[in-house]
């Protein structure tokens, strides 16, 4: 019975790590007819109309959203987080936005060490000056685009400072407030940051016309993505001890990688090269030893 029900928590966990690799080429097909702020508009409104009557039934109440640790969780978790990474997605490849998300759990442990002056081991160190070195490669990645895809991955590099202070933010509330309250007011106040930027998108470039296939993709998002995929980790969890699921989250690049050159996209060796290097760093700076034997530490979970 116990075996049965960690095969079912892995099966969840697995199930939410390919969702959010899936989220980088989804979105960037969205963007030959929907703007990037835009996109993340509709996708935080579908997601809100699963997330908030369950959140209201577990404890959510409006007055949060005054609450100024919760908007600046809005700030930092989804609009400038998801502003940054969708802009970036724009202008650079989904392959370059789901390797540099790698650097996530890194720039986590350097920014606890920089504000909540967590204690930070040589090697420790060691990892995060590594995961560094392989996003500075994918970044520097030479594409189509020139110049703009070196813009496009340095705001891809902001999403990742983004949510590192926002996962900082997070170890600072009462253990009593659950991830999906947090989360559901994160979504709400953030919507609130974007508004006046989806604003000005769409005077600029006008209404899109979305199509039944984008509608399709944007319930993906809304839906699957920020819903389902919250859940399913959750739910995992519950059987699977952390230890276990952390070093999953380092899947998300390389099935990622893996979407984006399923969807058509040129994969070079830097690439390659800089991505191992990222999760390497990634796996010391957790505590694990790629290739010895080592023990995880706990994984603060993934943006997408």
């Amino acid at each position: 019975m116990i075996k049965g029900k960690i095969q079912t928590g892995l099966a969840a966990l697995f199930g939410s790590i390919f969702i959010w690799a899936s989220t980088f080429v989804i979105t960037k097909s969205l963007m030959d007819s929907i703007g990037p702020l835009t996109i993340i508009g509709l996708r935080l409104l579908i997601a809100l109309t699963i997330l908030l009557p369950i959140s209201m039934r577990a404890g959510f109440q409006w007055s949060m959203l005054l609450k100024k640790h919760f908007f600046l969780f809005g700030l930092t978790g989804i609009a400038l987080y998801f502003g940054f990474a969708n802009i970036g997605l724009k202008l650079s490849t989904s392959g370059n936005a789901a390797l540099i998300q790698a650097a996530n759990p890194a720039a986590i442990a350097l920014f606890s060490f920089l504000v909540l002056k967590e204690q930070i081991s040589r090697q420790r160190a060691g990892g995060i000056i590594l995961s560094i070195i392989g996003v500075l490669l994918v970044s520097g990645v030479p594409a189509k685009g020139g110049a703009s895809t070196l813009i496009g991955n340095l705001l891809l590099l902001g999403s990742v400072i983004a949510w590192a202070l926002y996962t900082v933010q997070g170890k600072k509330l009462p253990e009593t407030i659950s991830p999906l309250i947090s989360t559901t007011v994160s979504f709400l106040t953030g919507l609130i940051w974007l508004m006046p930027f989806i604003i000005l998108e769409l005077l600029f470039s006008g209404i899109p016309v979305i199509n039944p296939g984008s509608w399709a993709s944007l319930a993906y998002l809304g839906i699957a993505a920020s819903a389902l995929a919250f859940f399913l980790w959750n739910f995992g969890l519950e059987t699977v001890e952390a230890s276990l699921a952390a070093p999953l989250i380092n899947l998300i690049p390389i099935i990622g990688l893996f979407f984006s050159f399923l969807a058509g996209e040129q994969i070079v060796f830097i690439q390659i090269l800089g991505g191992l290097i990222a999760i390497t760093g990634v796996l010391i700076t957790q505590g694990i030893h790629p290739f010895p034997k080592g023990t995880p530490r706990e994984n603060p979970g993934s943006p997408n």
